[in-house]
C-alpha cells in the first residue's frame, strides 16, 4: 500500500503532463508517435501494482485498482483533436492488459495453479473471463494462455489413476476403500474444475475432455466396479452429476450433452433397478422411497425425463417433476 501511496501522484503527474501536451500541442504529440509509446510510460505503474495481485487465491476486478481508475479516461479530452482519425490513447487500458497483467497470469496458470482445487479455479476462471473482456479475440497471447489452461487440464485428465478395484479386493485390502473413495474425490473435483471452463474454452476440447476422457474412461467404470450398494452408489452419482452441473442449463443438462453423457445415464437406471428389488421385498420402504427421489432428481438433472417419470411410477411416488 505504501508503495501506491507514493507512486500514484508520480502516476498523475505524468497523466497530466502527456494529457496536456497532448491538448496544447495536438499535431506534435501525434508526429512523436506518443500514443504508441505510452504504454512502455505507464507500464512500470501498472506493474508495481499488479505486485499484490494474486489471481489464484483472491478474485479482484482491475476497475477498483488505482491503476485502472487513473488511466481509464487517459487522453479522452472534452472535444476530439482530429475526428477523421481514430484516437490510439483508447487503447491504452486494453494494451496495458495484455502486455502486463496477461504474462502474470499466464505464468500463474502455468506454474502455480493447483487444477484439483475448486477455490483456485473459480478464480482463474473469473480472472481469465475479466482479461478477456479487455483483449480481442485475435490476440496470440490470449491464445497461448487458454493452450496452457488445455494442456494443464489434460496433463491432470491423463496422470489421475482412478482404481478399478472389486468389492473383493476392497474388503480384503486394508485401506483399499478410503483410497478408492480418495481417488474418486479427486476425480468428482477434477470433473467440475474442467466444466468451470465452459464459457472460455472451446467445448469440443472440454467435452471431450470430461465427458469422453474423465466421466466415461475413469469415472464411470471405477462405480461400475466398486460394487456399491444402493446408498453409497446413489450419493456417489449425485456427486458427479453435480460436477456436470455447470454443463446445464435451467434446470438439467443442456440438450446437446444429453446423447454425451448416456452411459451416466444408463447407471443412474441400473441403481434404480438394484432399488427396486429392496422396494419389492418392502424391506426399508422410507429410506428406499427417500433413494428413488434422489435418483429421479438425477434424470431431471441429466435432461432424460422419461426416465424420471419412470421412477415416479416404479415406487409410486406421488410428486411433480
Amino acid at each position: 500500500m505504501r508503495a501506491t501511496v507514493r507512486v500514484l501522484p508520480i502516476c498523475q503527474d505524468v497523466k497530466e503532463k502527456f494529457e496536456g501536451w497532448k491538448r496544447r500541442y495536438p499535431s506534435v504529440y501525434r508526429n512523436a508517435y506518443v500514443s504508441d509509446s505510452v504504454q512502455a510510460v505507464f507500464a512500470p505503474f501498472v506493474r508495481l501494482e499488479l505486485v499484490k495481485w494474486d489471481p489464484l487465491y483472491h478474485f479482484t476486478d482491475f476497475v477498483g485498482m488505482e491503476w485502472h481508475k487513473e488511466l481509464f479516461d487517459y487522453g479522452l479530452l472534452e472535444s476530439k483533436v482530429d475526428d477523421s482519425e481514430e484516437d490510439s490513447d483508447m487503447n491504452l487500458i486494453p494494451d496495458l492488459v495484455e502486455k502486463v497483467a496477461l504474462p502474470i497470469f499466464h505464468h500463474e496458470i502455468a506454474h502455480c495453479w493447483d487444477v484439483l482445487s475448486t477455490k483456485q479455479t473459480q478464480n482463474a476462471v473469473s480472472s481469465a473471463k475479466m482479461l478477456i473482456s479487455y483483449l480481442s479475440p485475435s490476440t496470440k497471447a490470449l491464445h497461448e494462455l487458454l493452450a496452457v489452461v488445455n494442456t494443464r487440464l489434460t496433463e491432470a485428465v491423463k496422470n489421475l489413476d482412478v482404481p478399478l478395484w472389486g468389492p473383493n479386493v476392497i474388503k480384503a485390502v486394508p485401506g483399499a476403500g478410503q483410497f478408492s473413495a480418495y481417488c474418486f474425490g479427486m476425480s468428482v473435483r477434477l470433473l467440475r474444475n474442467i466444466c468451470l471452463w465452459k464459457d472460455i474454452l472451446a467445448g469440443p476440447a472440454l467435452e471431450k475432455l470430461a465427458i469422453v476422457e474423465l466421466l466415461r474412461a475413469k469415472v464411470l467404470p471405477h462405480i461400475k466396479s466398486s460394487g456399491l450398494d444402493a446408498h453409497d452408489a446413489v450419493l456417489r452419482l449425485e456427486r458427479v452429476v453435480d460436477s456436470l452441473s455447470a454443463f446445464a442449463s435451467g434446470t438439467g443438462l443442456r440438450g446437446d450433452h444429453t446423447e454425451k453423457v448416456r452411459p451416466l445415464v444408463e447407471l443412474v437406471k441400473e441403481v434404480g433397478v438394484k432399488l427396486e428389488r429392496r422396494h419389492k421385498s418392502r424391506v426399508d420402504e422410507n429410506e428406499v422411497h427417500g433413494l428413488a427421489r434422489r435418483l429421479k432428481k438425477m434424470m431431471v438433472a441429466l435432461n432424460d425425463y422419461d426416465g424420471a417419470r419412470a421412477i415416479l411410477k416404479m415406487f409410486q411416488l406421488k410428486e411433480a417433476l
